[in-house]
């Protein structure tokens, strides 16, 4: 079991880059969109992006989604995000702080979705 969360956790770690430059772009998106900025509408509609990963998440990785949501949400936005390529250092460390939390939680909803859906069609 350890073994499998080892290689989970390299795919995670290499997902989490390319999470980062989705997450960026839904940033950048999520910013301009808005005549006035606040950090509450720009977490709002960068979630809705989390959501859909959320969605590839539960779909692709059926051991344990939710620590795949929580891993690529650290390693992207702040480690890579942070300290790797310093793409979000530019932004509050509210925003940062939602951005890290908003995919474990978009992760959990999806899953919890997914799973009322299954049961109901049994």
């Amino acid at each position: 079991m350890t073994k499998q969360v080892v290689i989970h956790s390299s795919l995670w770690v290499i997902f989490s880059f390319f999470y980062l430059s989705g997450l960026q772009a839904a940033l950048v998106l999520a910013i301009d969109g808005q005549e006035y900025p606040s950090i509450w509408i720009t977490l709002l509609y960068t979630f809705a992006f989390n959501l859909l990963v959320g969605h590839i998440i539960t779909k692709y990785e059926k051991l344990f989604p939710m620590i795949a949501g929580a891993v690529i949400s650290v390693f992207g936005v702040v480690g890579f995000g942070c300290y790797f390529t310093e793409r979000l250092v530019g932004y509050s460390s509210e925003l940062i702080i939602g951005l890290t939390l908003s995919l474990p939680f978009a992760t959990f909803i999806v899953r919890e979705f997914k799973q009322k859906s299954y049961s109901k069609t049994q």
